[in-house]
């Protein structure tokens, strides 16, 4: 009897974080390893175990191609969905078409991207880095550019204290200056070429008000004089021309505050890596209305990707109700600020650990893409399952054996980021030519 209560107990216990949500309590989940997190399994029409979530996004795969992952688009057409980003790339020749990915260590220092940007440039036209922010903790890692600053303090969204609310913004970064300071970026083309040059270049910064100015030097000769003040609650401030290297300077500050900078073209695809360390990206749900909107319209993104996950995964839960939760917050966010904008949720990407039958797939990796599937249905956006693109179970140690991932077993090298930058852009291809 006694035994009988202590295992009725435990598994009592697992509903008690679920019953007083918001309280920092692990799941305790006795029947982790034989239950599925999605309450019912299907069958496929081959007879395998499917969860529901499986079942409706593969529904939606109606195009195939061998070798390609698809993307599965759940929004039947709607606001969030692919269609206005595949309508875009077909104006590219008139206007530039502009893609954030956001994500976390998994990308930074524009990893992946840097292949996406350079793969969509060669057949959509355009040219430069896209967006970068005042500093970089990965400034030197970086193949695309050199990118250099002083005088700037930064507040990420993942800073446990002295990070204000107001400011929250899609980068997840904002900036103090102290008056001279400055941001140098020089395209660099040895690895990818069409990152060498731009044709503009942009400073964005919060409010504006006084005397203070920004200068910008393009090439080391051609100076420009800019009054630091604004109407809306994001304002920037561009110069044109053949831009090889571009220098940034602010004088006298005052309280304003800073984002980011820019190396861009006014035509084709511009690709803007906003990596943030540690992130999981549910900063995104606390977002202000009015900072997401006026950032939209300084710097309108066609398409915002999503590449979250492995921050989650290193916790030991077997479902995450709550993450779910807040992505689907984060989304919505996006979705009623930013419109006719597309959202692309790219699932966790393998994460392996040490077992005693070898390297295996964390079983909160899996859990973790249940739990994007589930937001991008509820939230009627897509999804693209790089697990899947990648190989599946074991596909880390594949990478980490041809040097395309480091020895954590959880995050990729350049090289690797090239091999998922082709992956991810012949699934967007398939998808624009079968429009």
């Amino acid at each position: 009897m006694l035994v009988i209560a202590v295992i009725l107990s435990l598994i009592a216990l697992y509903w008690f974080p679920k019953l007083v949500e918001g309280l920092p309590i692990s799941d305790l989940d006795l029947l982790a390893d034989v239950r599925n997190d999605s309450a019912a399994f299907l069958r496929d029409s081959l007879g395998n175990l499917i969860t529901r979530e499986d079942s409706i996004i593969n529904s939606k795969k109606n195009v195939t191609k061998e070798g390609v992952t698809n993307i599965a688009d759940m929004s039947n057409g709607s606001s969030g969905g692919m269609v206005q980003f595949y309508e875009a790339l077909s104006e590219s020749q008139r206007r530039p078409v502009r893609i954030a990915v956001l994500g976390d260590s998994y990308i930074e220092g524009d990893i992946m991207t840097s292949k996406l940007r350079q793969l969509l440039q060669e057949r959509f036209g355009g040219k430069g880095v896209g967006y970068l922010p005042m500093t970089s903790i990965t400034a030197t890692f970086s193949p695309t550019c050199r990118h250099s600053f002083g005088g700037w303090t930064q507040h990420k969204a993942v800073d446990r204290t002295g990070y204000v609310g107001v400011y929250n913004n899609i980068t997840g970064n904002y900036f103090n200056a102290v008056d001279g300071a400055w941001v140098s970026l020089t395209g660099l083309s040895s690895a990818y070429s069409l990152a060498g040059t731009s044709t503009s270049s942009s400073f964005y910064f919060m409010g504006g008000a006084g005397s203070g100015y920004a200068t910008a030097v393009v090439n080391g000769t051609d100076t420009t004089y800019f009054p630091l003040s604004s109407n809306s609650v994001v304002g920037h401030a561009i110069v044109y021309g053949n831009i090889k290297t571009v220098k940034w300077t602010v004088s006298n500050p005052g309280n304003m505050v800073f984002l980011g900078t820019s190396m861009d073209c006014e035509n084709g695809v511009i690709v803007d890596n906003l990596a943030m360390r540690s992130s999981s990206g549910l900063h995104l749900k606390s977002m202000p209305s009015s900072v997401i909107r006026a950032f939209n319209q300084a710097r309108h993104y066609d398409l915002v990707v999503l590449i979250y996950g492995l921050n989650i995964a290193g916790e030991e839960k077997s479902i995450y109700n709550y993450y779910n939760k807040n992505l689907e917050a984060a989304i919505n966010n996006i979705k009623s600020n930013m419109p006719g904008t597309s959202i692309l949720i790219v699932g966790c990407s393998d994460r392996e650990e040490r077992t005693a039958s070898g390297w295996r797939t964390k079983k909160s990796v899996l859990d973790i893409i249940q739990a994007q599937k589930r937001a991008a249905i509820d939230c009627k956006v897509a999804f693209w399952d790089l697990y899947t693109a990648m190989g599946g179970e074991g596909s880390m140690v594949a990478m980490v054996d041809r040097g395309e991932a480091s020895t954590d077993y959880t995050h990729i090298t350049h090289k690797g980021g090239d091999r998922i930058a082709r992956y991810l852009f012949d699934a967007l291809m398939l998808g624009y030519e079968s429009r």
